[in-house]
């Protein structure tokens, strides 16, 4: 009982790293009038007095999605796409920490920091990690014949990867960025709340386990 409850919670923990990350941007850009989110992008809220809120925000949620990480795997195992999924999930929290805790240059500047330059190399994990998670998913649930979550991942994934060609060739970066995180963090809750339904709480649970999960891809998820 314990192991799954343990599990339940740090599947909890993605379903609330999506929502915090978000709700905190939209509180740090009403805190900066001078802030212009349809052409910024969300890490250039690190900068200036309340740089310290986007900071937090960027260490606390890759800490919430690194432990996702720990319990896609322990949800998941012994199904062959427990690694993968986990580890992708992993790098991308770690991403975020890193993103943390090297702070993005100044838009527009000429020249380029050694953290600035770290700093873009995580978020560039950080927007290919989880385009590749949601295509590991919608194969999975493909094999499985759930077909909901098999199109909706691969759409999912599809569009992130569109819109970050946004990011580097549009002066409304920060709009791009905003429609990616939307659509992204609204997928990974989404899928840890759909990994945290189908976890039992209580050992007596574990032995239909793997049936309920069955006849949910069945059902379509």
């Amino acid at each position: 009982m314990k192991e799954n409850v343990t599990t339940r919670r740090l599947l909890a923990c993605g379903a609330a790293a999506g929502p915090l990350f978000v709700i905190v941007i939209l509180v740090g850009g009403a805190l900066q009038p001078e802030y212009r989110p349809i052409r910024q992008a969300a890490s250039e809220l690190a900068l200036g007095s309340t740089g310290w809120i986007q900071i937090t925000n960027f260490l606390v949620c890759g800490s919430l999605f690194v432990a996702f990480a720990l319990g896609i795997r322990r949800a998941l195992r012994p199904r062959s796409a427990a690694w993968i999924a986990a580890t992708l999930t992993g790098l991308f929290g770690v991403a975020l920490i890193a993103s943390g805790l090297f702070i993005t240059d100044v838009a527009g500047q000429a020249r380029h920091t050694w953290h600035g330059t770290a700093h873009n190399a995580a978020g560039s994990v950080v927007f290919l990690s989880l385009p590749l998670l949601t295509f590991t998913w919608a194969l999975h649930s493909a094999r499985r014949r759930s077909w909901i979550w098999a199109m909706t991942s691969a759409i999912a994934g599809v569009t992130m990867l569109l819109l970050i060609q946004g990011l580097a060739v549009s002066e409304y970066r920060g709009l791009y960025q905003r429609l990616t995180i939307g659509l992204g963090w609204t997928w990974i809750t989404a899928f840890a709340l759909h990994l945290r339904r189908t976890t039992p709480t209580h050992p007596s649970e574990a032995a239909d386990h793997q049936h309920v999960i069955t006849r949910t891809f069945r059902r379509g998820g």
